[in-house]
């Protein structure tokens, strides 16, 4: 039972440390805009302009860790 639980947290962790790296820098990952909408009631405030975007490095660093995170949930 408990390395389920350490494998659902691992997994977490994983997807969020991808998504954190896939975001442009200076901006928050699509999840947590959501929610910084609705708390602030300030939409777009302090974004960076849309053209930004992460480094292909970053972006593949992210898709590993997604792959990982697939097959450590399917394992």
């Amino acid at each position: 039972m408990h390395f389920e639980f350490i494998r659902v947290v691992a997994v977490i962790a994983l997807l969020v440390t991808a998504a954190c790296l896939a975001t442009p820098p200076g901006r928050l990952p699509l999840a947590l805009r959501g929610i910084r909408r609705i708390i602030s009631k300030d939409v777009g405030a302090g974004e960076p302009p849309p053209d930004a975007k992460a480094s292909h490095r970053r972006r593949f660093l992210a898709f590993l860790l997604v792959v990982v995170a697939s097959a450590l949930a399917l394992a």
